[in-house]
């Protein structure tokens, strides 16, 4: 479908158990399957979709592509305590996560609605389903220096044996996959590619930078550029953004602050939605 004035986008989202504050940010990335319902809309997207959420670099994005409608990838960053939000030209996106579904919603003031509850393939071991995540969140960080601590085809063969083990084997594989995937979020924390937004001490104390960083996700993925230059774009504004690690002094974060609000206003010129 298109996406066309005079259609209303809405959708009711769930309640959810954990929030992108608390929760483990594993449980939030993968592949997600599931129906999806449409309203008010000239013509219907597909029936149902797998949607993928994944994190590069510490920034997190939903592709809606396979949904259909003219829908892409869209950045997303945390919505107070309990959800994800993103916004992409007129489209917004709403996503919660209850004890096993991914609640999706999309809105637009143009009018056309789509919601579904989506689902995550499970081994049966909520641990080691995490631990797939941070091995596919480690494939995508292109800061480390050194060799991945998990290999993703090793990680694919052993969700085989996972889903097939046996109930008396599965505390001691849970207790493997979350040492394992301890290691995996400490590294990538380290060098900041843990997915969602600076600490809240951050966000306070660099609000330019803040905004930067989130504007530096939602350009990589514009459309309206080249994607050579979108891609420059980006990686030199999350760069910048990344700069406030170790700054102390209130004159170094205001000569920061002042970097990063020219980067935005660089980045706003190029006419992409931030």
């Amino acid at each position: 479908m298109r996406w066309v004035p005079l259609v209303t986008l809405l959708a009711a989202s769930a309640g959810v158990a954990a929030s992108p504050a608390t929760a483990s940010w594993a449980s939030w990335i993968g592949d997600w399957q599931g129906k999806l319902h449409w309203s008010g809309c000239t013509i219907d997207g597909a029936p149902s979709a797998t949607i993928s959420i994944d994190a590069v670099d510490g920034a997190v994005a939903i592709d809606l592509a396979p949904a259909g409608g003219a829908l892409g990838t869209i950045a997303l960053e945390p919505d107070g305590d309990a959800a994800w939000k993103g916004r992409a030209d007129d489209l917004a996106v709403h996503v919660t996560r209850g004890s096993a579904a991914l609640e999706l919603a999309v809105e637009s003031p143009s009018g056309c609605a789509v919601h579904g509850s989506m689902r995550r393939a499970s081994v049966g071991i909520a641990a080691c389903d995490e631990l797939e995540a941070w091995a596919r969140i480690e494939n995508r960080c292109t800061r480390l220096v050194r060799p991945p601590l998990e290999n993703l085809a090793r990680v694919a063969h052993q969700r085989a044996e996972w889903s097939k083990a046996p109930a008396g084997a599965r505390s001691k594989l849970a207790a493997q996959c979350t040492a394992r995937a301890s290691k995996v979020q400490a590294e990538l924390a380290s060098v900041r590619c843990a997915p969602g937004t600076p600490s809240s001490g951050d966000a306070a104390r660099f609000p330019e930078c803040t905004a930067l960083k989130l504007a530096a996700v939602k350009i990589a993925h514009c459309q309206g550029i080249a994607f050579d230059v979108a891609t420059s774009l980006a990686h030199d504004a999350s760069s910048l953004a990344d700069a406030t690690t170790g700054v102390d002094s209130d004159s170094s974060r205001d000569i920061l602050e002042k970097a990063c609000r020219a980067m935005h206003d660089q980045l706003a010129q190029t006419g992409c939605s931030l």
